[in-house]
C-alpha cells in the first residue's frame, strides 16, 4: 500500500508547569492574603490551570495532528532543576514532533534548558502573559526552534504548517527519465541540485527508466522483459487489467460526457494501475516522467498511452504527480495540498498582456474569443495542462463535473476535460518554488474563464485575475513556467509553511 504524505500525522506533546511555593510569604513576585498563600492553593490553581490548557488545546487540532497525552509538571520556588524534570518530559521523545508549553512567571528556565538537552521544536501557547516573547527571544538567540503565536488561529496554521514540513520529509519520488534524471528537455527551470532539495527539505528520489517502466504495460512474463532480462518485473497481469476495466467503468459512468473509445480508457488506466504497482514496489509516494523526452521515444504513440490521466487520479487522491519531470511543481503540490486538503492543478502558466486591446493567441483555445464576455479584460493570466483534477473542493468533497476525451486526434490517452466556468469567481493561489528550491511565488486570483474544454491534447484549462498581471510576470521570470493551483486563499499558510522551513514567500 502506498502510504501517502497527506496522512502524515504531526504528533504534539501538551505540556503545563505549574508552580508552588513552599513557604506562606509575600514579595516582588508573589502577593496575596491568607489561604492564598499556602502550598495547597498553589497546588489548587496549578490544577485548575492545567485543565484549562488541556480544553485550550485538545479544542484547537486541525486535521492531521495527534495529540499525545498531556504532561503537569510542579516547579517549586527551590529553583531546583531536577533530572526528573527532563526525565518525565522526554518519554516517548522519538515519536514527538512538536512540544507545546504553558507556564507563567519563573519557569522559563525548564523550557530552554529543555530545548537545549533534546534539540526538538518547542512552542508556546497563545496568551501566556510575557512568556512566548520573553523565552522565545531566549531559544532563538541560541539557536533553537522555537515557536509563539498571535492567536489561537495562528497556533493552529503553524501545526499545519510543520505537519506539512513533515509531510515533505515522508515524500518519496518514483522518477521515470530517459537522459537525465534532473530535468527533461521541455523543462530548464527545474531545481537545479537535488541532493540540496534532499537534505534541507528531507524528500527523496528514486530513480527508473521509462522503458523499464514501459516494457511493463505488458502482460507478459514478469521476468521477461528486455530491459531487465531475467529480472522480476512488476508487469500488468490479469487481475491487474480487470481492475483497469473496473476503474475505467467507473471513470465512464461519472462522466458527463465521453469522446473516446472504451477500450482505449482501458489502456490508459492499465498505465495508472501500473504505475500504483511500481510506486508500491518502490515505497514511493509520488511520481514524474518527462514529457517530450519520452514522447520522442515515440513508445507512446506504439502503446498507445499517455500519462495525464495518471497525473489527474494520483494528484486528486493525495499522490502528487507532475508533467515534464517537473520537480518544482511536484513539491508545490505537496505543500498546497497538505496545507489545503484539496486536489490541485499545475499547468503553463502565462500572462494575458494585451496588444491594441486584443490577446495574442497563446496557445490552441487560449486567444482573444475565450474572454470576449469579460468587460475588463486587464491583469489577466492563463494556465493549461490536461491534468484537471475532480477534487479541486476537498479530497472529501464530491467529484466535480468533467468530460472524457483523448489527448491524441487519433484517439488514445484519456484525460479529463473540466470547464472552469462551473467555477467562476472562485478565488485561487497559485505558486511555484524557484529553481534553487529557496524561494516560492505565491499569488492569489479569480477564475474568469475556461477553455479548452471541448479540445484534445494540453490545450485546456482556465482565465483568471490577479492584482497586478505585469508584476507577477516578472517575478514569474524568477521561478519558471508551471504554477499549481489550488482553490482558496493560502497565502497567509504558505507564509508559515515559509518561516518553518526557512522557505522565502515571494508574494505578487
Amino acid at each position: 500500500m502506498i502510504a501517502k504524505n497527506i496522512d502524515v500525522k504531526l504528533n504534539v506533546r501538551p505540556i503545563y508547569i505549574g508552580l508552588v511555593h513552599e513557604y506562606a510569604y509575600e514579595g516582588p513576585c508573589r502577593f496575596g492574603e491568607g489561604d492564598a498563600l499556602e502550598k495547597e492553593y498553589d497546588q489548587m490553581v496549578s490544577r485548575e490551570t492545567y485543565e484549562i490548557f488541556k480544553q485550550d488545546v485538545f479544542s484547537h487540532v486541525p486535521a492531521g495532528i495527534n495529540m499525545m497525552d498531556p504532561i503537569y509538571l510542579e516547579a517549586t520556588d527551590e529553583w531546583v532543576n531536577s533530572e526528573k524534570i527532563y526525565e518525565t518530559l522526554s518519554a516517548e521523545i522519538d515519536k514527538i514532533d512538536l512540544f507545546v508549553f504553558n507556564f507563567q512567571i519563573a519557569r522559563g528556565f525548564i523550557y530552554v534548558e529543555f530545548a537545549q538537552r533534546f534539540h526538538k521544536p518547542v512552542a508556546m501557547i497563545p496568551h501566556s502573559c510575557c512568556e512566548e516573547t520573553l523565552n522565545t527571544a531566549a531559544l532563538h538567540a541560541r539557536g533553537h526552534e522555537a515557536y509563539a503565536f498571535y492567536s489561537w488561529a495562528d497556533y493552529e496554521g503553524y501545526l499545519r504548517a510543520l505537519r506539512t514540513r513533515k509531510a515533505l520529509q515522508n515524500t518519496r519520488v518514483l522518477v521515470a527519465s530517459r537522459f537525465s534524471s534532473v530535468k527533461s528537455y521541455g523543462g530548464t527551470d527545474n531545481f537545479v541540485n537535488l541532493e540540496e532539495i534532499t537534505n534541507r527539505l528531507g524528500v527523496k528520489f528514486r530513480n527508473i527508466s521509462v522503458h523499464e517502466l514501459l516494457d511493463q504495460l505488458h502482460e507478459v512474463d514478469p521476468y521477461s522483459n528486455p530491459t531487465i532480462p531475467g529480472r522480476k518485473g512488476q508487469n500488468i497481469n490479469a487481475e491487474d487489467t480487470a481492475l483497469a476495466e473496473k476503474l475505467a467503468d467507473e471513470f465512464i459512468a461519472n462522466a458527463d460526457e465521453v469522446r473516446m473509445d472504451r477500450a482505449a480508457i482501458i489502456d490508459t488506466f492499465k498505465a495508472y494501475v501500473l504505475v500504483q504497482k511500481l510506486m508500491d514496489h518502490y515505497e514511493c509516494n509520488a511520481f514524474t516522467a518527462p514529457c517530450p523526452d519520452l514522447c520522442s521515444t515515440r513508445r507512446l504513440s506504439e502503446e498507445r498511452v499517455t500519462f495525464c490521466l495518471t497525473h489527474s487520479l494520483n494528484i486528486e487522491n493525495g499522490i502528487p504527480s507532475a508533467c515534464d519531470l517537473d520537480f518544482n511543481s511536484l513539491l508545490t503540490q505537496a505543500i498546497l495540498e497538505n496545507l489545503s486538503g484539496k486536489s490541485v492543478y499545475m499547468g503553463n502558466a502565462n500572462v494575458c498582456s494585451l496588444e491594441d486591446g486584443k490577446l495574442p493567441t497563446i496557445f490552441g483555445d487560449f486567444d482573444d474569443a475565450h474572454i470576449d464576455h469579460l468587460d475588463d479584460k486587464t491583469n489577466l493570466y492563463s494556465m493549461f495542462h490536461a491534468t484537471p483534477t475532480r477534487k479541486f473542493d476537498g479530497f472529501e468533497q464530491p467529484l466535480k463535473k468533467y468530460s472524457v476525451d483523448s489527448f491524441a486526434y487519433s484517439g488514445f490517452g484519456a484525460t479529463v476535460r473540466y470547464d472552469f466556468m462551473q467555477d467562476e469567481g472562485q478565488e485561487i493561489t497559485v505558486c511555484r518554488i524557484d529553481p534553487t528550491g529557496t524561494k516560492m511565488l505565491a499569488a492569489k486570483g479569480t477564475i474568469v474563464a475556461s477553455a479548452g474544454y471541448d479540445g484534445k491534447s494540453c490545450g485546456q484549462g482556465l482565465f483568471f485575475r490577479v492584482a497586478d498581471n505585469k508584476d507577477l510576470f516578472y517575478k514569474q521570470c524568477e521561478f519558471g513556467c508551471h504554477l499549481t493551483l489550488v482553490y482558496g486563499d493560502y497565502i497567509e499558510d504558505l507564509k508559515k509553511f515559509g518561516k518553518v522551513t526557512g522557505i522565502e514567500i515571494v508574494t505578487a
